[in-house]
């Protein structure tokens, strides 16, 4: 998802689909000529996090895409891969 036409995140009714294990990634790049705008969203990227109790991560470098998993979803944080509980067999590259 990105910020609508006024540089807001509508993340209303988003923690339903967390909840039912939907992921949800938010790209903040349009807003990379305005930083206190970007804050603002990557805030309330985090606060939805807080409030589902599911971390939110930043896939860049400079923290403008950022991924909430969904519940039920692992992130191996280690070697970057995700998945889901059901695939827990390991795949190696």
């Amino acid at each position: 998802m990105e910020p609508d036409g006024l540089h807001r995140l509508q993340l209303d009714g988003i923690e339903g689909n967390l909840s039912v294990g939907d992921m949800v990634i938010i790209d903040l790049n349009s807003l990379n000529h305005m930083p206190s705008q970007q804050s603002v969203c990557s805030r309330r990227a985090q606060e939805l996090g807080d409030r589902t109790n599911l971390p939110v991560f930043a896939l860049n470098e400079d923290d403008s895409l950022l991924m909430i998993a969904g519940a039920k979803m692992r992130v191996d944080t280690h070697k970057h891969r995700l998945g889901s509980p059901a695939l827990d067999r390991a795949i190696d590259n």
